[in-house]
């Protein structure tokens, strides 16, 4: 029995379909790899947008923290005198060691943040510059291994003067009223032991009565004289045995041993008589006040826009 030879075409026709449908296949296959790498790549895209924005607002909180802490302590050294005078050196390494610190507590630690601390002798400033990196794992396949975040902060030092707003103190002692004999200036802004000096007093030269300065909080009150260092011709001298200041002098806190405090007062020493810039003593003339011209806090600092515009709130001014 013969069978019918195949036609050639008819054979053709199945092969050259499933030629068809391999190359459909590969081709459907080639998209629907590249529409699964725009979508990942898009997904990351979204992720690592909101992460950046994450990590930039806890580098900029970073960044201006640090150096609000170095603008701070930015005059942490003084002179012969006591003055307070500019370490921008030491504000600098206080203001990586607080950025540092933040990091290693918080967010930014596993991003590589760093940072570039500068400072500016004109305004007393420190700028804080910081910059971290955020891996990319999903970015990879379009050539993106990490992103770059940065923020920028500067602060300027600053000094609080209470006596802006009460004008001098005067204090004249009356027999038998204890409470004549002190002060008490709230301060707006807590006096906080920093490096290096943090209180000034200024009596004038030519009246330097005695008296007796004390930090308080709201219930105790600790003395500062310990702490003082005299300034010009002012002395510090021991009376009734009790350490008194005569004339202006500025306080460094920790060597009185006080951290903080929210009141400052100051008592007359209750020996009548001053010292005219150092010489005497000379009896002080009836109906004359022991004088405190001016009170100056250290160790403030106040944000900045930029690394020359600085604002200075009330109640504050440059240290210098």
């Amino acid at each position: 029995m013969s069978h019918p030879m195949p036609n050639p075409a008819e054979t053709k026709r199945p092969a050259t379909g499933l030629k068809r449908r391999r190359k459909s296949m590969g081709a459907n296959l080639a998209i629907l790899c590249a529409m699964a790498v725009m979508i990942i790549a898009f997904m990351g895209i979204s992720i690592y947008t909101g992460l950046q924005a994450f990590i930039e607002g806890d580098l900029q909180r970073a960044s201006m923290n640090a150096a609000m802490a170095g603008a701070a302590a930015y005059y942490g050294k003084t002179d012969g005198t006591g003055k307070p005078t500019p370490d921008s050196a030491g504000a600098q390494t206080i203001a990586t060691n607080t950025f540092n610190a933040i990091v290693s507590n918080s967010s930014l630690n596993g991003f590589g943040a760093t940072a570039t601390i500068s400072s500016s002798d004109n305004n007393d400033s420190i700028t804080v510059t910081g910059k971290a990196s955020i891996p990319t794992a999903f970015l990879a396949p379009i050539g993106i291994n990490q992103i770059e975040t940065n923020a920028k902060s500067t602060a300027r030092a600053l000094r609080y003067e209470p006596t802006q707003f009460t004008g001098p103190l005067r204090i004249q002692p009356v027999a038998g009223n204890i409470g004549s004999y002190s002060r008490i200036i709230k301060l707006a802004f807590p006096l906080v032991d920093g490096p290096g000096s943090d209180l000034y007093i200024e009596e004038p030269p030519d009246s330097q009565q005695g008296y007796v300065v004390e930090a308080c909080n709201d219930t105790e009150c600790y003395n500062l004289v310990p702490g003082a260092t005299k300034v010009g011709s002012s002395q510090i001298l021991t009376v009734n045995g009790m350490q008194v200041i005569y004339g202006t002098a500025i306080i460094d806190m920790a060597k009185a041993g006080v951290r903080k405090a929210n009141r400052i007062r100051i008592t007359h020493c209750n020996q009548f008589d001053y010292y005219n810039a150092g010489a005497g003593p000379t009896p002080t003339p009836a109906g004359t006040p022991l004088t405190i011209q001016r009170i100056m806090l250290f160790g403030y600092a106040s944000a900045c826009v930029d690394d020359k515009t600085c604002a200075i709130p009330a109640g504050f001014a440059p240290v210098e």
